[in-house]
């Protein structure tokens, strides 16, 4: 009976704080998502659920990234937003924030994808930054109930969930070193776009760009070396799509079991 009350008490509570709790066996998950080795049984979604049903793009990067690094997070948020994608990203300090900032000053929508329970936000100085994502019908979503609070293996964890919402992952500033490259090595396992945006000389050999440099070397990603180059991502991030619907259609003829329909009821 302990974890049937432990369920009930995770509803009530986020029934308060008017969080949606949506089943991986539920039409309303996000279908990219449940293609990944590993979906969240359970998604906690608070604002906009459609939000994360719709073509996204993970936007990340490190959380002490350059003054460039800034400007180009914010405009490359504010131009995919621009194209019709919904720009997702972890709300941390950085790259994130500023990625959500820009697809937020285009009127786009943004997801962010938090490591912890969605009663908190983290880091707390990005609370007015979350509270304007839900006002403009974006969404904050996790893996994790009401009350979870943060940890290391969480913040490594959320990358699977953030390439697995997106089409594409585009990297805009990181080290060699960092959580950016767990995102990195999940969007190749995931077989998502790669991008990677391409800084000048001047920047070249920075610390903050040194991973960029590494994963550009390595080949099998987008270089991004300016605005024109959004064509080229699109085509590839389309074809993703299509590569996802297909998957997606063969998964829908495997049988599901009664106590997956039960669970459909339930949530």
């Amino acid at each position: 009976m302990t974890g049937w009350n432990n369920a009930n008490k995770i509803g009530d509570v986020s029934q308060q704080h008017k969080i949606q709790i949506i089943s991986k066996t539920s039409p309303n998950y996000p279908k990219g998502l449940l293609l990944i080795s590993d979906p969240p049984r359970l998604l906690h979604v608070l604002g906009n659920s459609d939000a994360i049903n719709k073509d996204c793009i993970a936007i990340v990067g490190t959380r002490k990234p350059t003054e460039y690094g800034i400007v180009a997070a914010k405009r490359l948020g504010a131009l995919f937003a621009e194209n019709g994608y919904v720009v997702v990203s972890g709300l941390a300090d950085g790259i994130d924030a500023a990625a959500h900032q820009g697809a937020l000053e285009a009127n786009g929508l943004t997801v962010a994808v938090l490591a912890q329970g969605l009663n908190t936000v983290y880091p707390s100085k990005n609370n007015v930054l979350a509270d304007t994502i839900l006002k403009t019908n974006g969404a904050l979503i996790s893996e994790y109930p009401c009350g979870t609070k943060t940890n290391r293996s969480h913040f490594v964890a959320r990358g699977r969930i953030q390439s697995g919402l997106s089409l594409g992952v585009f990297v805009v500033e990181t080290g060699v070193k960092g959580g950016t490259m767990h995102t990195v090595r999940y969007s190749k396992e995931q077989k998502r776009i790669l991008i990677l945006l391409q800084h000048p000389p001047d920047l070249i050999g920075h610390p903050k760009t040194l991973g960029n440099a590494q994963l550009l070397a390595e080949g099998n990603a987008i270089a991004f070396g300016s605005e024109d180059d959004i064509d080229l991502v699109m085509i590839e991030m389309g074809q993703i799509k299509k590569k996802l619907l297909l998957a997606c259609k063969a998964k829908k003829k495997e049988p599901r079991t009664y106590i997956q329909k039960t669970l459909d009821r339930w949530i």
